[in-house]
């Protein structure tokens, strides 16, 4: 996943299956102000025109080993990464490098199912509304149906070299993905039938994608933007107030706004519904790159550090804790809340699941 700098195009609104400009990539597989909100209208919205409400630095509390339990997966060198609860009360996951679907226990029994293509790279995964797990395959160019008992669809999308990678179930019933380099967001049924929305901030680099709390689908985009997109297709997106912030991993905090993670910029921002943007500069290391996060019951957000190698726990506030993976250059990836509401995400380079019981 490709960490970049801010973009400076201005935001913009899209129609299906629009022209857009490919974006450039220079992904690793194994690696990765408050002001006014922005209407939708066709013509391209201003980002918000106020500095952003940048919040003090926190002191990050360690706390002693928490209790840690990681699972090797079978497949060495697989490379798991995306990771989601399914219907069946099981972790699934995908292993990037491998071409595979996992399955976990929360007793830690791994099976694991092949995609036809070696070469696909099962990118990210997220439960559908039919009962389903739907995955990206990030050179593949095909969205994957996967059943509980393992029977395995692909859909071609219809654009070519994609680049797929985040995928989330909308409120509308269907499935929603980015497509990184031709600077799309796509919608599929739960049936296999597309439709593509261009982005019209060019070579936007769209990554991770959630439903949000307002009936919209909300999106990062790696070159420095969030934005959030109508089930009917209407785009609208927001700068960054920090150069350089190449956001990722998007989720819904216990708040009601939106989180992410700034994979270049080691910071954690968040979004209002109107598009409010405050960044919090709390990581402790000076090269953390936070990738996922997930919000808990508990009211926390939990966070994955790539280069930190740890998790943190952060609350709506900015106050963090940090713990540490006992696997050394794990290089956690995404992370999500099981069925026993512990803490389950993929170790990409120690090719390992974990789970943390907070």
């Amino acid at each position: 996943m490709l960490f970049a700098a801010c973009g400076s195009g201005p935001s913009g609104s899209a129609a299906p299956d629009g022209a857009a400009d490919a974006s450039p990539r220079d992904a690793d597989a194994a690696g990765a102000a408050d002001g006014p909100a922005t209407p939708d209208s066709s013509a391209a919205p201003e980002a918000p025109d106020a500095p952003a409400d940048r919040v003090p630095d926190v002191a990050i509390e360690t706390p002693p080993a928490g209790p840690f339990t990681e699972f090797d997966v079978p497949t060495p060198a697989s490379s798991p990464w995306g990771i989601t609860l399914g219907p069946d009360g099981a972790l699934w996951f995908t292993e990037l490098v491998a071409g595979k679907i996992g399955r976990i226990t929360p007793a830690g029994a791994i099976t694991e199912f092949a995609i036809p293509a070696a070469t696909s790279d099962p990118f990210a995964i997220t439960a559908g509304p039919d009962g389903n797990l739907w995955f990206t395959e990030e050179y593949g160019g095909k969205i994957g149906r996967i059943t509980p008992a393992g029977a395995l669809t692909e859909f071609d999308v219809p654009t070519k070299d994609p680049n797929l990678e985040g995928i989330a179930a909308g409120p509308d019933g269907n499935l929603w993905f980015t497509e990184a380099d031709t600077n799309k967001i796509g919608r599929v049924t739960p049936t296999g039938t597309f439709t593509e929305f261009a982005i019209a901030t060019p070579q936007s680099y769209p990554s991770y994608i959630v439903a949000g709390p307002d009936g919209n689908v909300w999106f990062t985009e790696a070159f420095g933007k969030v934005g959030y997109i109508k089930p009917g297709g209407q785009i609208t997106d927001y700068m960054c107030p920090s150069a350089g912030s190449g956001p990722v991993g998007i989720a819904v905090g216990p708040d009601g706004n939106l989180w992410f993670a700034e994979g270049a910029g080691h910071q954690i921002g968040r979004s209002t519904p109107a598009g409010l943007i405050a960044e919090f500069p709390v990581m402790p290391t000076g090269a953390a790159s936070p990738v996922s996060l997930t919000k808990r019951a508990d009211g926390y957000l939990w966070i994955t550090e790539q280069m930190g190698n740890q998790l943190i726990r952060m609350t709506t506030a900015g106050e963090a804790k940090s713990y540490p993976l006992p696997t050394a250059h794990a290089f956690p990836a995404l992370i999500v809340v099981g069925p026993d509401g512990n803490l389950w995400f993929t170790e990409s380079i120690g090719n390992k699941i974990g789970r943390l019981a907070p």
